[in-house]
């Protein structure tokens, strides 16, 4: 069985479950040196419910199943992620401990808004697609006819999907196009290091257009 890669979603160590997540206040040597990140992590999990009193909090599921309050405490109090945190959409957070609510069982509490995204996709499309991510660039076949050469090309968009000609990926179309964005939001983390790094990650900063922001 070939071992799991630190940057595949997959990955227990890279992307842990909640129960796995440091303490807020206490030092794992897992994810720590001194008071510094020893290697890079980051929590997935399936927004089940939201409500907004003070601030947005969710109720949110990890990958075996346990469920959590996420709370966000970040400047705006949640407000530019309220739209995006839909039910059955995945939130992922870097760097993520857990923390002990007054009032309410351990969670996560956010602060930082660049260590969090949230993707319009199912958590098991997520898993499932970085595992295609990992088994198609080990195979380098076109998705279309199964050729295997020199000359098959990763698609344009997406940088997973293999095509060995231009005939190929216009009749692979309409069966990538869907998955195609979700490939390439997962792109970005399995291209990260997750490894080693001075500087921590962060997610870009999203570009949403006014008239889109002015449907909401």
């Amino acid at each position: 069985m070939v071992p799991l890669s630190t940057s595949d979603l997959n990955n227990p160590v890279t992307f842990p479950t909640f129960l796995n997540l440091p303490a807020e206040y206490e030092i794992n040597d897992a994810y720590f040196s001194s008071t510094k990140p020893r290697k890079h992590w980051c929590f997935l999990g399936r927004v089940i419910s939201s409500n907004v009193l003070v601030r947005l909090s969710l109720e949110v599921e990890d990958k075996k199943g346990h469920r959590i309050l996420v709370a966000f405490h970040t400047d705006d109090r949640g407000a530019s992620f309220q739209a995006q945190c839909t039910p059955g959409s995945t939130i992922a957070v870097l760097y993520a401990t857990q923390h002990i609510f007054a009032f309410s069982p351990p969670g996560v509490r956010l602060e930082e808004s660049a260590y969090i995204r949230v993707f319009p996709y199912t958590l098991e499309a997520m898993l499932g697609t970085s595992k295609a991510i990992f088994e198609r660039d080990r195979a380098a076949r076109c998705e279309v006819c199964g050729r295997a050469d020199a000359n098959v090309k990763k698609c344009a968009r997406c940088k997973t999907a293999w095509y060995c000609s231009k005939m190929c990926q216009t009749n692979g179309w309409v069966a990538h196009k869907d998955e195609c964005n979700v490939f390439r939001d997962v792109q970005w983390f399995v291209t990260r290091n997750w490894e080693k790094g001075v500087h921590t990650h962060a997610f870009p900063v999203e570009r949403v257009h006014w008239r889109a922001l002015a449907q909401h």
